[in-house]
């Protein structure tokens, strides 16, 4: 679980409510799984957690790109390694339907990688947008 108040914020607060969005999805899905909820209500919540996660590093790749944001490419790069890692977890669940895996890559890497993206890569990016005037 993520307790929102140690969500890293950035100097934009559309940023920090796109981010707190995430966490609670993921939290939602952690405690499906701590619940044993049925496979197709863990899937429709891991289903919301991807659409999520599309639209907020597709919204951020489009701030970048329109404030010609010089870190863009390793940015969304980073966006894609993590948006494939979790499409893989999802085809894992559903063929295997392995609560403990997908607590496991919940826990040990989304939500590690979720804080760490949000210092290294949002926290730059949000400054150079805010400089911006964005």
């Amino acid at each position: 679980m993520i307790d929102p108040n140690d969500l890293p914020q950035v100097v934009l607060s559309n940023m920090n409510d796109v981010h707190l969005e995430e966490a609670l999805l993921l939290n939602t899905l952690l405690e499906l799984l701590d619940s044993k909820a049925e496979f197709e209500v863990v899937s429709k919540s891991f289903e919301t957690l991807l659409t999520h996660m599309q639209e907020h590093f597709s919204s951020e790749e489009k701030m970048m790109k329109e404030a010609q944001f010089p870190s863009f490419n390793m940015h969304k790069a980073d966006h894609d390694k993590v948006l494939n890692q979790t499409r893989y977890a999802e085809m894992q669940w559903r063929n295997k339907k392995d609560e403990v895996a997908l607590k496991e890559y919940i826990e040990e890497d989304i939500l590690p990688w979720l804080d760490q993206h949000i210092k290294a890569m949002d926290t730059p990016m949000a400054e150079y947008l805010k400089r911006q005037g964005r």
